[in-house]
C-alpha cells in the first residue's frame, strides 16, 4: 500500500472519497445503551482521549475502543450506559474533549505571545548593535 510523506497510508482509487466520519454498528448486541461507534480517519489519540472522557461519565458502565487493522484510519468505540442513550454520551463527550482543546489552544498561544514580548525585542536589538 502507497504511503504518503507523513507517514500516513495513501487511499487508493478503489475507496470511496466521501466517507462519513461517524457511524455505527447494527446487529446484535447493539442497542440504544449499548452502541458501537465507528470514528473513520481517527486514531489513537482521538480514540484514548474520547475513551477516557466517555468512562468519566456515571451513567457510563463500558468504554473502549479498538483499531480494527494497523491500515485503516477508523476506530472503534463501544459505550454501554445504565439508561442513557450511547449516542448522547458520545455527543457529551465530543463538546467536553473540544472545550478541553480550546482550553489548551488558548495556553498555547498566551505563552507564545509571552515569549516574542520577552525575547524577540531583545534579538532585534542584538541585530542592531552588530
Amino acid at each position: 500500500m502507497p504511503v504518503g510523506a507523513d507517514g500516513f497510508r495513501l487511499p487508493n482509487v478503489n475507496e470511496s472519497i466521501a466517507k462519513n466520519k461517524l457511524e455505527w454498528l447494527t446487529g446484535p448486541g447493539q442497542n440504544e445503551c449499548c452502541r458501537t461507534f465507528v470514528i473513520n480517519e481517527e486514531d489513537h489519540t482521538l480514540g484514548n482521549a474520547l475513551k477516557h472522557v466517555i468512562i468519566q461519565n456515571p451513567a457510563v458502565e463500558f468504554c473502549g475502543y479498538t483499531i480494527p487493522h494497523p491500515m485503516e484510519r477508523k476506530i472503534h468505540v463501544r459505550i454501554q450506559t445504565n439508561k442513557t442513550p450511547a449516542v448522547q454520551v458520545l455527543h457529551e463527550a465530543l463538546k467536553v474533549l473540544k472545550e478541553q482543546n480550546e482550553v489548551v489552544k488558548k495556553m498555547i498561544q498566551d505563552e507564545v505571545k509571552r515569549y516574542e514580548e520577552t525575547h524577540l525585542p531583545q534579538e532585534s536589538e542584538e541585530m542592531v548593535s552588530q
